[in-house]
C-alpha cells in the first residue's frame, strides 16, 4: 500500500500519514515536499514519478 502525503496538507499531515500507514503491514510513505493536500495539481511530475516507482 502507498500512502502519500504533502508535505504542506493540513488536513492529512504526514505525522498523521505516517500513523496511518503504520496500521497496514508493508505499507510505503512518500511525503511530497512543497504539496498540499492534492499533490498531484501541485507538482504532477513528481507525483507520478513516485506513484509509477511504487507501482514497480
Amino acid at each position: 500500500m502507498l500512502v502519500l502525503a504533502g508535505e504542506v496538507d493540513l488536513n492529512s499531515p504526514p505525522a498523521a500519514m505516517a500513523e496511518y500507514a503504520g496500521l497496514f503491514p508493508h505499507a510505503e510513505l512518500v511525503v511530497q515536499p512543497g504539496a498540499g493536500h492534492y499533490p498531484w495539481l501541485d507538482d504532477a511530475g513528481r507525483f507520478v514519478a513516485a506513484t509509477a516507482a511504487f507501482l514497480r
